[in-house]
């Protein structure tokens, strides 16, 4: 009996553990359908939001793509344009390189018949020697002569070849040749025949162009500079000179009428005569 009891009760623990585990395995079962329901319904929501976010990329390809077409477009467009106003540019330059080339021809001209009109308005002669003749023909004209006093004072006495153009140069050299007499130096025919037509041979005898005397002066000054006018397209100037042979010897007063011109931007003595010389 017991042994029948015991094994009725075997059975039927046996069986509640049974039916125990066929539920849980239903649970599980419900479970995991839903647990794959819901997997599915997010698979699915996945799916639309994703061919949602296709369609949405899609749409926004082919609009940047309209829009890069549009773009292109427009870029030709402008590019076309800009090649037009540069070919107009182009063009406009040319014309105005052109015109400025007959301004600056018309300019040389209107220079050239200033400079001629002003040659024939000028007062010229033909000796530049003669004092008489270049005071009756000077012309006064207001002018800032402040640069020529000032070159005076400091290259007159402190000069040497640069002071003078050329010309009066080689006759400054053949006057102190002449004048001093060495063996070989210039004969008195060849001197006049070179010279006495420009320059003042009264006063021929000098060292130096602008002293006195065969000393060599050791002081010397401007007293005075004074602006006479223009004659033969050249400034003329009368300078007054103190030296002497002492230091501090102002005795000898000389009176030089110059005649300066500017050449290449640098004054340059191209004429001289002495009006006193003692």
């Amino acid at each position: 009996m017991k042994t029948v009891l015991c094994t009725l009760m075997v059975f039927t623990i046996c069986i509640a553990n049974a039916q125990s585990k066929k539920e849980q395995i239903e649970n599980l079962t419900i479970s995991l359908d839903s647990l794959n329901q819901v997997v599915s319904n997010e698979r699915q929501f996945l799916n639309v939001t994703l061919d949602s976010l296709n369609q949405v990329l899609i749409k926004s390809q082919q609009n940047f793509e309209v829009e890069i077409t549009k773009s292109s477009i427009e870029i030709n467009n402008l590019n076309t344009q800009l090649n037009r106003l540069s070919s107009i540019n182009d063009s406009i330059n040319h014309q105005l390189k052109t015109k400025a080339q007959k301004i600056d021809s018309l300019t040389l001209k209107l220079l050239e018949q200033l400079a001629n009109i002003d040659s024939l308005s000028s007062p010229k002669i033909d000796r530049e020697n003669d004092w008489l003749l270049i005071e009756s023909n000077i012309k006064w004209t207001e002018k800032d002569y402040s640069q020529a006093v000032q070159w005076f004072n400091l290259s007159v006495f402190n000069g040497g070849s640069n002071i003078y153009n050329s010309s009066c140069y080689s006759y400054i050299m053949d006057a102190t040749d002449y004048y001093w007499g060495y063996p070989g130096s210039i004969e008195k025919a060849e001197f006049e025949s070179n010279w006495k037509s420009k320059f003042d041979l009264k006063y021929s005898s000098f060292g130096h162009a602008f002293q006195n005397g065969n000393c060599g002066w050791a002081s010397f000054k401007f007293k005075n500079i004074e602006f006479l006018g223009v004659l033969n397209r050249g400034d003329w100037y009368k300078l007054t000179i103190e030296g002497g042979c002492g230091e501090n010897d102002y005795s000898n007063t000389l009176v030089r009428v110059v005649k300066l011109n500017e050449e290449n931007g640098y004054f340059k003595i191209v004429n001289f005569i002495s009006l006193q010389d003692e």
